[in-house]
């Protein structure tokens, strides 16, 4: 993998530096020099902008209008209201974050559907 270079500029007048120090010296602000990263070629740049990613393949754009919700596969978490929320029910491979107010009953929710896909799909230790 190609090593990618480092600058230091200045946020308030765009100086840069070789390396980091605590005041500019071209406007004499302080704190206000950041690092960026520069990537050597385009390949690098695009090369480093999906690593991480597994399998990462460019995605044919496409409108809000043309995607039918209809074909994504479903299965029912046991409990109508959420899946209800969820559009229909859990998307396999989809991750779900719930939030609220602590006692809300996320755990007890949770659980509860757990229990009860585990009751009706097989499932693995």
């Amino acid at each position: 993998m190609a090593k990618t270079k480092r600058a230091y500029v200045c946020n308030d007048c765009g100086a840069d530096y070789p390396r980091w120090q605590g005041q500019c010296s071209a406007c004499g602000a302080w704190n206000t020099i950041t690092e960026v990263r520069l990537a050597a070629s385009p390949t690098v740049a695009r090369t480093e902008k999906y690593a991480g990613y597994a399998g990462a393949t460019e995605a044919k754009v496409q409108t809000l209008a043309a995607i039918d919700l209809q074909e994504v596969p479903r299965f029912t978490s046991g409990f109508k209201e959420l899946d209800r929320v969820l559009g229909g029910g859990i998307v396999p491979g989809a991750a779900i974050l719930i939030g609220g107010n602590p006692g809300a009953g996320k755990s007890t929710l949770l659980l509860q559907t757990m229990c009860w896909l585990a009751s009706q799909m097989p499932t693995c230790m």
